[in-house]
């Protein structure tokens, strides 16, 4: 996990050392996430999460991005036992341009993410976290210069006992600030 955090960090002071003044714009979003995990026993596998997200685009190089994100609650019957789930986490991201068009983007993504888990069934209670490392891939458009508008792909590797990976689409706006 330490190289991970070391690699975001290298990325950061990589894109902090080639801008310039006036060639970065901080910016704040919204994405509506979608998530299907690779789960044990009788967790719910599938989440609705709502994904605040503010981060700093280097022109046209990419952005570095962090996040905030809780689920709705998921129920799920298993062996005659009602299970409700809960997830939410944060992170953060290191986007990059792959290719560059007139009003947009086509983005790459690699990240670290906290995320936990909250599981109730049987007046039992159990929690769970783990460590994430994030790959996506996915595009922005961009119809005016304040408003960004995106979609991802993200598949996550974890090192949670509840949950082995995840397969995540995103889709969101950003809005820029000059």
């Amino acid at each position: 996990m330490k190289k991970i955090l070391f690699s975001a960090v290298a990325g950061l002071a990589l894109f902090s050392g080639v801008a310039n003044a006036g060639e970065y714009m901080p910016y704040v979003g919204f994405d509506y996430v979608n998530s299907t995990l690779n789960v044990k026993g009788g967790l719910p596998d599938n989440y609705d999460i709502g994904n605040f997200n503010a981060g700093l685009k280097f022109v046209d190089m990419g952005s570095v991005e962090v996040f905030a994100e809780r689920s709705l609650r998921e129920k799920k019957n298993f062996g005659g036992i009602t299970t409700r789930g809960r997830l939410y986490g944060y992170g953060a991201d290191v986007l990059v341009n792959a290719y560059n068009l007139s009003e947009g983007a086509i983005l790459g993504s690699v990240g670290y993410g906290r995320i936990s888990t909250k599981l109730k069934y049987n007046g039992h209670s159990e929690r769970e976290s783990g460590n994430t490392l994030r790959l996506g891939l996915g595009g922005e458009l961009n119809p005016t210069p304040e408003w960004g508008f995106r979609a991802m792909y993200r598949y996550s590797l974890s090192d949670s006992d509840a949950f082995k990976n995840a397969k995540e689409f995103t889709i969101g706006a950003r809005y820029y600030f000059y």
